[in-house]
């Protein structure tokens, strides 16, 4: 038992004080949070993200509305907040100084999700994850989160990789808790209907250009309980992956992240699936794993001598006459 106890604290050391943390893994994660912020404010019109009535309504409730980027310009100038939060994003999408750009990008999701009137799940989610990511980006040194580097001291692996555990628990508790309100919450999640009054809500629904495909797939009373069930056992999966290998996760990404882009086609949820797409990157792709390089063969054309034999013909009949 104690030989036991021994290999398992080892491997647990290995783990948190080894494995090095820092690397384009966690750096493509923050880019996808950044994404979550800023589609919504690119795309959407400023008196859409804030309505008047609940902005000052919320000024006066909030304790961190006195330090919110999207309070300190007033209503009259939000546009100039907005620009700021813009710029400001794209550099952190870059990659640049992620010790500099930590804090700022849980600002600007915090104060976004704190003023704004349209907020949902997708941005909950992305200030709660940038939070955490805080302690990791002050400890790390690079100029480029994409860069590969293993100079950092065992001190600081230690911090970025319990960070990242904090993460993974988040991730696996909240499909947890996301397949347990399904369950015990709405009927029409045990019965098998729910997919087709969600894709025939009024504010949240796929595109036009769908029709044709969607209602002879929602008039299939097999597709749509198995979409529904099918929801809820992935989620399920999601949460006991956390107990299982590296490799199953990484294997169960593609899946995952699949079911968070069909929410896009079917909901409309752009903002959503960019932030879980960033947690999910931090769930289940292992940090050790290396950057993905795509290689492209340039094709190979043999040309022989008899081929520019024939194509010389007309070229000197022509001169010839």
């Amino acid at each position: 038992m104690t030989i036991l106890y021994q290999n398992a604290y080892k491997e647990i050391s290995d783990r948190l004080f080894s494995k090095n943390p820092f690397t384009w893994v966690y750096g493509f994660s923050r880019t996808t949070l950044a994404l979550c912020v800023l589609i919504i404010l690119t795309f959407s019109e400023t008196t859409v993200l804030f309505d008047e009535t609940i902005y000052y309504s919320r000024l006066e409730k909030q304790v961190f509305s006195s330090y919110n980027l999207f309070y300190l310009f007033g209503w009259e100038y939000l546009g100039y907040a907005k620009a700021l939060s813009i710029v400001s994003l794209l550099l952190i999408v870059s990659g640049w100084r992620p010790r500099y750009t930590g804090v700022l990008q849980w600002w600007i999701t915090a104060s976004f999700f704190y003023s704004s009137s349209i907020v949902e799940g997708g941005d909950q989610i992305a200030m709660i994850l940038t939070l955490l990511l805080i302690p990791v980006t002050l400890l790390d040194h690079r100029k480029w989160h994409w860069q590969c580097c293993d100079r950092f001291s065992e001190y600081k692996k230690f911090v970025g990789n319990l960070m990242f555990v904090l993460v993974a628990l988040q991730m696996s508790l909240l499909y947890l808790n996301a397949a347990m309100d399904k369950i015990y919450v709405s009927d029409e999640w045990k019965v098998g209907s729910a997919f087709y009054y969600y894709v025939n809500d009024a504010f949240f629904s796929y595109p036009e250009w769908m029709d044709p495909l969607m209602m002879s797939l929602l008039n299939n009373s097999f597709f749509v309980s198995a979409v529904t069930w099918g929801t809820i056992l992935l989620e399920l999966i999601l949460f006991g992956i956390l107990f299982s290998s590296a490799k199953n996760k990484r294997l169960l990404f593609p899946l995952a992240a699949l079911f968070h882009f069909a929410i896009v086609l079917f909901l409309g949820l752009f903002s959503f699936f960019f932030a879980m797409l960033g947690g999910l990157v931090l769930y289940l792709i292992p940090k050790e794993t290396p950057i993905p390089q795509f290689k492209f063969k340039r094709p190979r054309f043999i040309i022989t001598n008899r081929f520019w034999e024939v194509l010389s013909i007309p070229f000197f009949r022509k001169n010839s006459m």
